[in-house]
């Protein structure tokens, strides 16, 4: 009897022996598959990892990994995510797989793992590639996380530690921790998505936006401020970067917000470009209430001010214009009977000499008014302009020799730079001659006693071919900036002040813009730009046409004074 005791209690030690092993064995197995499964967050990398570490520590030729794509009623559709020992071809046949409510529900049983054998397989070239690998037996796995399926895990069981229903534990329990780690690596990967998707929004926004703490430094930019305050910003504190100066500007709006904890918004010159800005500024607070931020954005409306401007003016002109004809047709009138009446006095009566310079003072001045309600009728009625292929240069040499003896006799030092790849444009010869005499006649008239005047042309890729004189004479008055383009307004004792109307309607016909830089006491600069559309016809007249009667009456005037 003793032997045989001795001999069951061996053999129990060898069986305990060999449980303890089995034991340490899944416990490796765990471990492997675990640190796989948190070495990366990303959701292709946990997959990818732990299928590989699942099949390579259980020694399993082929694995493929599904996860839930969408369940909608009665239905579940599953997809391929992760895979190994499949050719192309089988891929194609087991990229999804349809499953019904029924069958998911069998995966939340207390005793989720199947094994079924590959006669079960619906693919039959998937069973034929199984007999060939020796494989008799497939093993299915469902990944839960919080007692929801995420997907489904296939191997088959044909490695040299070939799992049984006494496994179950262990592939319950890889198949819990596989699927919580899936979802958080989607969950993760849904932020990083999201953060991406913000990052590119927020670079897209085409105007400045600054993020400030309340150090006063800044914290983030989108890449619209890069481009316009350079590179390297964040860390700086935003006076230097912003306004360029040490301390916040008296009207700075980020300061005003950091204090005050409210939205701040606000429009006019930047302190540092200068321009037409519009501000916001806005309180960014944490969970308990204190100001942590402020995030700060800048929008460039100088162009859309001055289109604004420039539809305003248009809109008061017309009104003007339409007004002003009607004034002059009643002036035009009695102004012909005095004229015929003024001639009639001069033939029939003798005059002495006195009463004679008398009377050529009024026919002076009755010129004066007709030249005037000329003027005012070709605002109110402008002629259509006459279109043909010419050269802005050509206009310019014209108007200068037109212009010599007057430039002379003015001392005025002129440098002239015309660019020589201008190619032909669009454009009535008379109206554009027009519009750059009287800008010569008037950066003249603000030298009266001499100067410097720098006429130029150049091409722009972006805004075409641009006409550019600037004088170095007295300038013009900032509050004087919005109204000279207005009929009548003038600071010139003997102006009638349409001389800029017309151009700028000339200008405005053109499809071109004019613009005006001043400065009182430092000169002024006006600026013709013809936009790229316009430059289609590909050959200039060979000779200019001779210029409008208005520019000759014109300049004849100012060589008589």
């Amino acid at each position: 009897m003793k032997p045989n005791k001795s001999k069951t209690v061996g053999a129990k030690s060898v069986k305990r022996g060999h449980e303890n092993l089995t034991r340490h064995l899944e416990l490796q197995i765990l471990y492997d598959i675990f640190s796989a499964l948190y070495s990366s967050p990303h959701l292709q990398d946990v997959l990818k990892r732990a299928l590989s570490n699942i099949l390579g520590t259980l020694k399993f030729k082929m694995g493929a990994l599904y996860l839930v794509k969408e369940s909608s009623g009665e239905k579940w559709l599953l997809e391929l995510a992760a895979h190994h020992g499949f050719s192309p071809t089988l891929l194609n046949c087991i990229q999804y797989l349809t499953m019904t409510s029924e069958m998911m529900g069998r995966y939340e049983d207390k005793d989720p793992i199947r094994w079924f054998p590959i006669s079960k397989l619906t693919f039959a070239s998937l069973r034929a590639r199984m007999k060939e690998e020796g494989v008799d037996e497939i093993i299915c796995i469902p990944l839960m996380s919080h007692k929801n399926v995420v997907g489904l895990l296939y191997v088959t069981n044909d490695g040299t530690y070939k799992l049984g229903a006494g496994q179950s534990e262990l592939l319950r329990a890889i198949g819990n921790q596989l699927g919580v780690s899936i979802q958080n690596a989607m969950l993760f990967d849904s932020v990083e998505r999201a953060k991406c998707e913000l990052e590119i929004s927020f670079d897209a926004i085409q105007d400045a936006i600054f993020l400030i703490d309340n150090r006063m430094r800044i914290y983030r930019v989108n890449r619209t401020s890069e481009m316009v305050y350079g590179p390297n910003l964040v860390g700086q504190k935003y006076p230097r970067v912003i306004y360029g100066t040490e301390q916040p500007h008296i009207e700075c709006p980020i300061w005003a917000c950091l204090w005050g904890a409210q939205p701040i918004r606000g429009e006019g010159p930047h302190p540092r470009w200068g321009g037409y800005y519009h501000y916001h500024a806005f309180p960014v607070f944490n969970v308990a209430g204190d100001l942590e931020r402020v995030i700060y954005f800048e929008k460039d409306a100088t162009e859309a001010r001055k289109l604004e401007q420039r539809l305003q003016q248009s809109e008061r002109l017309k009104a003007l214009g339409t007004l002003a004809a009607g004034i002059a047709h009643e002036i035009r009138n009695p102004l012909a009977t005095i004229n015929f009446n003024t001639q009639m006095l001069r033939r029939e009566l003798k005059l002495r000499p006195a009463q004679q310079e008398m009377l050529e003072d009024v026919f002076e001045q009755i010129r004066k008014t007709d030249r005037i309600i000329q003027q005012v009728l070709h605002f109110a009625r402008p002629r259509d302009p006459q279109f043909v292929p010419g050269s802005l240069n050509e206009v310019v040499r014209h108007c200068l020799d037109m212009s010599k003896m007057y430039l002379i006799k003015a001392r005025a030092e002129v440098s002239v730079d015309l660019c020589p790849d201008l190619p032909p444009t669009v454009m009535d010869f008379n109206q554009i001659c027009q519009v750059l005499m009287n800008l010569i006649i008037n950066s003249i008239e603000a030298m009266p006693g001499g100067g410097k005047l720098r006429i130029s042309t150049s091409l722009h890729q972006e805004q075409g071919q641009i006409f550019e004189i600037h004088d170095s004479g007295i300038g013009i008055l900032d509050e004087d900036k919005g109204r000279i383009f207005d009929p009548f307004f003038t600071r010139k004792p003997e102006g009638t002040g349409m001389g800029l109307s017309i151009s700028r309607q000339i200008i405005e016909k053109h499809g071109a813009l004019m613009e005006l830089d001043s400065t009182p006491g430092e000169g002024t600069t006006f600026r013709l730009i013809f936009p790229v559309g316009t430059n289609s016809i590909p050959a200039a007249p060979d000779q200019p046409p001779e210029p409008s009667a208005e520019t000759v009456q014109s300049l004849k005037t100012k060589k008589k004074k």
